[in-house]
């Protein structure tokens, strides 16, 4: 098989990962993503659930092995 097509395939294994829930890949989400606060109006917590959702949608297909090395190393304890 083609490079392409390998890296292209795994990009869809992660984007369909990261469909399932994107939060099963906690480092990532924690640096990625931005956290809902309470006084929020609904509206936005939905507008800011999407936003999360389409950056780990683009970072899972375009850059996964990034992601992957953010879940391996980024577990380091302090």
């Amino acid at each position: 098989m083609d490079l392409i097509k390998i890296y292209f395939i795994l990009g869809l294994a992660m984007v369909l990962v990261v469909l399932w829930d994107y939060k099963t890949l906690p480092e990532t989400a924690r640096r990625l993503t931005k956290h809902a606060q309470d006084k929020k109006e609904n509206f936005s917590r939905i507008a800011e659930e999407i936003r999360n959702w389409a950056v780990m949608v683009f970072f899972a297909f375009f850059l996964w092995p990034m992601v992957l090395l953010i879940e391996l190393f980024g577990r380091k304890e302090k």
